[in-house]
């Protein structure tokens, strides 16, 4: 990785001549910040290891643990220049006709830097002591969510709403912030010193105490190390969701490999890695989509999976590759557990977490001489359409990191943050178009009903949406332009009306209607292998995960897809309730299968695949988690 940071910082400027746009990953140390104007969004200039970088305006600066607007961050550079002496960045981005411009900022102290010991001492003011010499840990908690609050250093603090601060199995860590501290009871480690064990009051933090092996990030402060992260690695907490405890969710790694669609490239293997405190939950992983209006997230599912089996650990390790259609990226995604979701004490949401990526893997040039393709900033909607924070809706990174600027997917108006939308213009009425009629559906699908006001006068932000459907038929989303409804299983044809009403917001009494059919008739669901691993442990183990259109239950409609390898055909699991995730891990299975082939209930037709094969890549790192 350092090897090819020093040919994005040479190399590459000597062949700009030969492209208008090349990639670049910069590692190095942080020398002078600016930023170009006072508003909000601002970009800048940064200098690293020398080389001047162009910052576009509406880019947040990715620090261990937190986001912050680069106009924040130039500002307390400029303030506090001397704190930030010798910290590390990394910068990826493109060189554009010559011009180095960013699309991703990370920066610490030290990237990478962590540190390991075993618990001396633990003190009530948010600080505990690492034995034989180690350092003075407090943790940077302003909220007093794991500890006693400590707000110095705004912009390197710990995850407050995912368990940052957390035991092997996720189950969340804190230090007392008194001798009998509700929130930190004693009573809720082992009294007999087991580390393995269930904690009395599963939806309270379970303290540290000496003996604790721990793992830290933090930055160092003074006489003290200042931790964002902390896992007690030889405590594993454990709950049962089926007792009504909560789950809690690690997660070790997000790996977004990318499928630009250039040639002459090969892609890498997209992999989510954590542990669960619970053994009998799976877990489903969502990209996080943002309305770069409003705001509002929507969750798409991207892979799901089960545990390792037979590891005691209760470790996930989802892996595929998008090998036929671009991937699409965000800046974080949600790993779900299949149960025990709940808000817990100090509101964190047990359950489930959501992390940024920790590691890019671009597509990899496989034919010698080739010039390497730009890094497709476009493919993250947030970089490319923007998003909403702190309130404030940030458009495109302008100028954008690339040859062209895409387009963005949706253009703001600026009423949508406000509660009351402005009036349309006098006599400005709604149109409504319910989209052309949708054909050839497959039973058991989800089909998307796409709507608009097409009067250019009104913003959607004017007007409300509402959609409506036949008796039996549950349409999700359905106060919103673009809605959805899961199709009953059946054998014959049929056609469904869906009416899309669009009234103003200011006068509820004008409104327009239209209709769309819908077309279902298809039987033989699609299915396709998105994973298939195998590692020589346990006796040879074997995950796979494979996907189907029809998302009904397995039984007695859904797909239910059989897994074949070698002589054996064995039933994959649905990931959940409408659900077309299916996954399958079984250990003692002997030598690696050439090939597995899935099937469905409702279709005669295998689709097969070989094994995915690691290798090692061009990785860049630009969120850490």
């Amino acid at each position: 990785m350092h090897f090819f940071t020093l040919l994005g910082g040479v190399l590459l400027a000597v062949t700009q001549a030969f492209a208008q746009s090349i990639p670049f990953v910069i590692d190095g140390p942080l020398e002078s910040v600016s930023a170009k104007d006072a508003s909000f969004n601002t970009g800048g200039s940064v200098t690293v290891a020398g080389m001047a970088i162009t910052i576009p305006a509406n880019l947040l600066v990715q620090f261990p643990a937190a986001f912050v607007p680069y106009k924040a961050f130039a500002a307390d550079y400029a303030a506090n220049a001397g704190s930030y002496a010798g910290w590390e960045v990394s910068v990826e981005g493109n060189y554009v006709n010559g011009v180095p411009i960013a699309g991703t900022f990370f920066i610490s102290q030290l990237i990478g830097g962590a540190g390991a010991g075993v618990v001396e001492s633990v003190n009530i003011d948010g600080t505990m002591k690492i034995a034989n010499g180690g350092p003075t840990l407090r943790i940077n908690t302003p909220g007093g969510v794991y500890a006693k609050a400590y707000t110095n250093r705004p912009f390197l603090t710990v995850d407050e709403e995912n368990p940052s601060i957390a035991s092997f199995s996720g189950f969340p860590m804190c230090i007392p912030r008194s001798a009998n501290d509700p929130d930190c009871p004693s009573t809720n480690r082992a009294a007999n010193g087991d580390r393995v064990y269930t904690p009395k009051d599963t939806s309270v933090m379970a303290p540290f105490i000496p003996g604790d092996y721990v793992t830290w990030a933090g930055i160092k402060n003074g006489p003290e190390i200042l931790v964002y992260g902390i896992v007690a690695e030889n405590v594993q907490p454990l709950t049962t969701a089926d007792n009504g405890d909560p789950v809690y969710v690690r997660v070790e790694d997000v790996i977004i490999a990318i499928n630009d669609a250039t040639t002459n490239t090969e892609f890498g293997t997209t992999r989510f890695t954590g542990y669960l405190s619970d053994s009998t939950a799976s877990i489903s992983v969502y990209r996080l989509d943002v309305d770069p209006c409003t705001g509002e997230e929507t969750e798409v599912q991207i892979a799901a999976g089960t545990l390792k089996a037979g590891d005691v650990r209760n470790k996930f390790d989802i892996r595929f590759r998008d090998l036929t259609t671009k991937t699409l990226g965000a800046r974080e995604y949600r790993i779900k557990a299949s149960k025990g979701q709940k808000t817990v004490a100090k509101g964190i949401e047990a359950g489930q977490y959501v992390a940024p990526i920790s590691e890019v893997i671009w597509p990899e040039v496989n034919v010698p001489g080739s010039v390497w393709p730009e890094n497709a900033f476009q493919l993250f909607g947030h970089l490319k359409d923007g998003f909403v924070f702190d309130n404030k809706q940030w458009g495109q990174l302008n100028p954008w990191p690339g040859l062209n600027a895409p387009t963005p997917a949706k253009i703001c108006t600026g009423d949508e943050l406000n509660n009351v939308p402005a009036p349309g213009p006098n006599g400005a009425l709604p149109v409504a178009d319910a989209g052309t009629n949708i054909l050839a559906q497959q039973f058991g699908s989800i089909t998307t009903l796409t709507g608009a006001n097409t009067n250019a006068a009104l913003t959607d932000a004017q007007v409300t949406f509402a959609w409506t459907g036949p008796v039996g038929i549950t349409i999700t989303g359905a106060d919103k332009a673009q809605a959805s409804f899961l199709n009953p299983w059946g054998t014959t044809a049929v056609t469904r009306t869906f009416t899309l009403k669009i009234c103003l917001v200011s006068d509820a009494t004008k409104c327009s209607t239209d209709t769309v059919d819908v077309v279902t008739d298809k039987t033989q669901e699609t299915i396709k292998i998105t994973s298939y691993q195998f590692v020589n442990k346990n006796g040879g183990t074997i995950t796979v995960t494979a996907e189907s259109n029809n998302v009904l239950p397995a039984n007695p409609n859904g797909a239910n897809l059989q897994l074949t390898f070698g002589t054996t055909t064995a039933a994959m699991v649905q990931a959940g309730p409408n659900s077309g995730v299916y996954t399958f891990s079984r250990s003692g299975v002997g030598k690696q299968p050439a090939s597995i082939s899935v099937k469905s209930r409702h279709n005669p037709t295998a689709v097969t695949a070989t094994a995915l094969l690691r290798r090692g890549l061009r990785s860049i790192r630009f969120m850490r988690n």
